[in-house]
């Protein structure tokens, strides 16, 4: 029997016949997903199916000349600007032949510009179209929001398969913020003042669970919560809704009515000179989003007005 299973395996290459080989393929990834003016943004074209691409063609669509040609597959710009929009396309070449991928690079600046939530729904979003590109050791959230709203309400939801409130910025009653961070939270009392705008910012890290909390560019005292943890990368991240199973889960009793503007967030931690760069909307550090390149589509009844 076991020399009869030798011939059977022999047979394909005794007739000359070879396994499939898988197509080669090519995709531009940007790094970081959504870039922001004045800081580093590197384009990877990263092949599957060719075990060592030699050759890597970049050009960009209205240029007669390449722009770079060699083994490298990295394109950097070192101060990404206006001037480095459009499209570009990556020719990897290797043993097994040529791919090709492009790529869209434009920018969608919200400065001067809000999300209008104008009622209560069950369905009224925004979605973040960006996404770490591993998991959170460190993170900083910051936004401003302008509610008269006096019951619970979700402002950023960043929820994942195995936990739904993987991150979240919740705003229980007039006076108090809450960030939750793997379904456990830490609550910061504010001042229930005059009607106007809040900017909040809130960071924390994974090696000693410390978490900061700053409102309209004031540090409060650091808490404590969750040390050691790790958030996950694969991620439905929501504006104005607060999450209660992967992308859904919404109750109308706990929606965002108002407007909310200036959200960023970074997987590093942040300074209180960062924080207030980041109200004004010039950060120092290049975010994974932000609202100088702001990725996202509005579901449901969400309005963006000067």
């Amino acid at each position: 029997m076991g020399r009869l299973w030798l011939c059977l395996l022999a047979l394909p290459a005794l007739f000359g016949l070879a396994a499939p080989q898988e197509k080669v393929t090519a995709q531009i990834q940007a790094h970081p997903p959504a870039p922001t003016m004045y800081h580093q943004l590197m384009l990877s074209c990263e092949v599957a199916g060719d075990p060592g691409p030699q050759e890597f063609l970049w050009e960009k669509e209205g240029h007669r000349d390449p722009l770079q040609k060699g083994p490298s597959n990295v394109l950097l710009f070192r101060s990404f600007n206006k001037t480095h929009l459009g499209t570009y396309t990556c020719r990897a070449t290797g043993s097994r032949g040529t791919a090709v991928a492009t790529y869209n690079l434009w920018t969608d600046d919200l400065v001067n510009k809000v999300f209008v939530f104008p009622q209560a729904t069950n369905d009224s979003h925004v979605v973040v179209r960006a996404k770490p590109e591993q998991p959170l050791q460190n993170f900083t959230l910051c936004l401003r929001s302008y509610t008269d709203l006096t019951r619970p309400h979700g402002l950023f939801s960043y929820a994942t398969k195995a936990q739904d409130n993987d991150i979240l910025l919740f705003k229980p009653k007039p006076g108090e913020y809450r960030l939750y961070v793997g379904g456990k939270f830490v609550a910061f009392r504010v001042p229930e003042g005059v009607m106007a705008s809040e900017h909040v910012c809130a960071s924390w890290e994974s090696a000693t669970g410390i978490v900061s909390f700053w409102l309209n560019g004031k540090p409060w005292p650091r808490k404590g919560l969750q040390r050691g943890y790790a958030v996950g990368a694969e991620a439905a991240i929501l504006l104005g809704q607060e999450q209660d199973a992967f992308g859904g889960g919404f109750d109308a009793q706990k929606s965002f009515v108002g407007e909310m503007c200036s959200v960023y967030m970074w997987d590093t931690g942040i300074s209180t000179s960062g924080v207030r760069a980041a109200m004004d909307d010039l950060p120092a550090d290049a975010p994974i989003f932000g609202w100088r390149n702001f990725p996202y589509t509005t579901v449901g009844e969400v309005y963006l007005k000067p």
